[in-house]
């Protein structure tokens, strides 16, 4: 039997080109557990501010403390990264992301908890993602190589995307049972794997060896590559329009499970459910793929991820809008995984931490004003109006990127 299952394992892995390299496997194994501790308390983080607050504006304001310190720090961490050991940051990253789980699920435990403690703590995760996302994604190639990025890029979607299906329903669960605290230091918990894998992952992980410069010549020289290489810039311009319109469920999740569908906390954790099963597929899929869409495709996947949002703004029937939502978490991450690929191979290595940290910069930095502006948006015009709105907003804005990528080819 065990040897019917390791033949039948083999036979999957030849599908996925990173997961024949014995050090991307360990990576992607441990990230399971991690992730899953992640949505645990990304869920019960949101709900818990939805509860105590009642209020789009102050859910808009969880989501923008979370990810303003990858406005304020991301472009400076990126630099930070290409002179340093990624894999020696990424093991640091995870300490802090453990403490932070930590002293959360303690303030809970306490009695102590406050709206204001609450964002405190989501500035404060914020802060560790603005150099942990820019040091994973310039690891990756170093990983994994360049023939089995875009399985890699994939795979990573594919395993966030499964978590994100199982997590929140799995948050939904155990706050019947367990108390918010709990699930915070479940997602502490979960964290150890992947930090003791760090740190038995076979490779180097050599900084930049390069002259220093000034960091702010180090940095406008990485802008200067954007600006001038058309692949690279009008990527970056799309991750930042799809991120600050589309990808804050945090957002307009709980409102619309509320509000729309009537169905509460479960509503908002099959949101995220139907969005992880569109995502897990098209992931999947993805990663048997040898190399990235076109470029055309890419900004249809953009302009498909706000026609899905309109589309399913005004529907309340549950299972008719469950399957939207998944038509939409597909038609993001073939967006996200696609634009990511194509970002990393037009990079030349030495720049590889600063490019990253500007994908960061606009992938998580202008998530404060996205969500703040989808809140304003949404408490003003009603919950279905406002997402018909923003889904809108987003086709127009990819729509002017694509036509000026175009006219810069000819």
């Amino acid at each position: 039997f065990y040897r019917k299952v390791f033949t039948m394992l083999e036979k999957i892995i030849k599908f996925f080109p990173a997961l024949q390299i014995k050090n991307y496997r360990i990576f992607w194994i441990t990230q399971w557990v991690a992730l899953i501790g992640f949505w645990l308390q990304l869920t019960a983080q949101q709900w818990l501010v939805y509860k105590l607050t009642d209020s789009a504006i102050l859910l808009g304001l969880l989501s923008a403390c979370q990810f303003a310190p990858s406005f304020l720090f991301t472009l400076g961490a990126g630099i930070w990264v290409d002179y340093h050991n990624k894999r020696k940051i990424l093991m640091g990253t995870q300490f802090m992301y453990i403490i932070q789980a930590t002293l959360l699920g303690l303030l809970l435990w306490t009695g102590n908890e406050t709206y204001y403690w609450i964002l405190f703590f989501a500035f404060f995760c914020g802060t560790i993602d603005a150099f942990d996302m820019p040091a994973r994604l310039a690891f990756m190639p170093e990983l994994v190589g360049p023939k089995a990025l875009h399985s890699a890029i994939s795979l990573n979607s594919a395993n966030f995307n499964i978590t994100r299906m199982f997590g929140p329903l799995l948050a939904a669960f155990l706050l019947s049972y367990l108390s918010y605290s709990s699930l915070f230091f479940l997602n502490a918990l979960s964290l150890i794997p992947i930090l003791y894998a760090y740190k038995h992952i076979n490779v180097n992980s050599p900084p930049y060896e390069g002259e220093k410069k000034h960091p702010f010549k180090e940095l406008i020289s990485g802008i200067k590559l954007a600006k001038q290489n058309p692949v690279i810039l009008s990527n970056l311009i799309s991750v930042g329009i799809v991120s600050s319109l589309i990808l804050n469920v945090g957002t307009y999740g709980p409102l619309f499970a509320d509000r729309v569908l009537h169905a509460g906390l479960n509503g908002f954790s099959s949101i995220l459910f139907a969005i992880g099963t569109g995502s897990m597929i098209s992931g999947i899929i993805s990663a048997t793929a040898p190399r990235a869409l076109s470029q055309k495709s890419i900004f249809l996947m953009a302009g498909l991820c706000g026609f899905m949002l309109m589309s399913v703004s005004y529907i309340s029937h549950f299972y008719i809008s469950m399957m939207i939502f998944a038509l939409e978490g597909a038609s993001i991450i073939l967006f996200l995984i696609n634009c990511n690929t194509v970002i990393q191979s037009a990079t030349p290595k030495e720049y590889i931490g600063r490019i990253m940290g500007l994908y960061t910069f606009l992938f998580l930095g202008s998530a404060p004003f996205g969500s703040l502006f989808v809140s304003f948006i949404l408490e003003i015009l009603d919950t279905s109006l406002g997402l018909f709105i923003v889904g809108l907003l987003n086709i127009i804005l990819i729509a002017v990127t694509a036509f000026f990528y175009n006219k810069s080819h000819h």
